[in-house]
């Protein structure tokens, strides 16, 4: 399957894919013509790939989980530590972006929205 049918597919850039192909995630074969021409193999990697960073791994993270996933004799026991890991990580930012929440809401409760200069949210900033 060619680059932009790939791309059309599974809803990711071109870019993406180069990108992909280039820090070694998947690899393409190339044509007379140079065009990228991509196996069911890769074509499965991607939608690996995609998967995992819709659900919030990095790259980094995908390329073990991908190596893995290529590995018949893998642990499901490193699988799930990776796994809990980005829980882990996720449940901070969402406990980060509570806090975040709680701050702005009461920036936005004392700053009196009026038409005169005086702003709590502005002072707060300023403050550093």
């Amino acid at each position: 399957m060619f680059i932009t049918e790939i791309s059309k597919k599974l809803k990711i850039t071109t870019r993406a894919i180069r990108h992909y192909e280039e820090i070694g995630i998947i690899r393409s074969k190339r044509l007379d013509n140079n065009y990228r021409y991509f196996d069911e193999v890769n074509i499965d990697k991607l939608k690996f790939l995609v998967r995992a960073r819709k659900l919030g791994f990095s790259l980094e993270e995908c390329k073990e989980l991908i190596l893995l996933f290529e590995n018949d004799n893998r642990r499901s026991e490193h699988v799930r530590e990776i796994a809990k890991n980005k829980l882990k990580s996720i449940k901070k930012q969402i406990t980060d972006l509570r806090d975040l929440e709680k701050s702005l809401k009461w920036l936005v409760l004392k700053c009196p929205g009026d038409n005169k200069p005086n702003c709590p949210i502005i002072d707060e900033l300023a403050k550093g």
